[in-house]
């Protein structure tokens, strides 16, 4: 039964950093679109699914890499207008 619980917890923990590469991408897509708001929106999602997500730490550092940039993506427009 353990052994079943800890592949299933695997799997999902997979599926979560799929979810998470998509959320960030579109993310990007949206804010080269200047849709900011819902760049945003996703970009918090994605950030709030990777806080309970159990991913390898290759895996990890590789999508908070790619979150990093979507995060400057989001911010710089906001910035440079004000």
């Amino acid at each position: 039964m353990e052994t079943a619980l800890a592949r299933l917890r695997a799997k999902t923990d997979q599926e979560l950093c799929i979810l998470v590469a998509r959320q960030l991408r579109r993310s990007r897509k949206l804010a080269a679109r200047g849709a900011y708001q819902d760049a945003a929106r996703d970009f918090l999602t994605a950030r709030d699914l990777l806080s309970v997500a159990d991913i390898p730490a290759p895996e990890r550092a590789r999508l908070e890499r790619l979150m990093r940039e979507v995060r400057q993506t989001i911010e710089l427009p906001i910035t440079a207008v004000a």
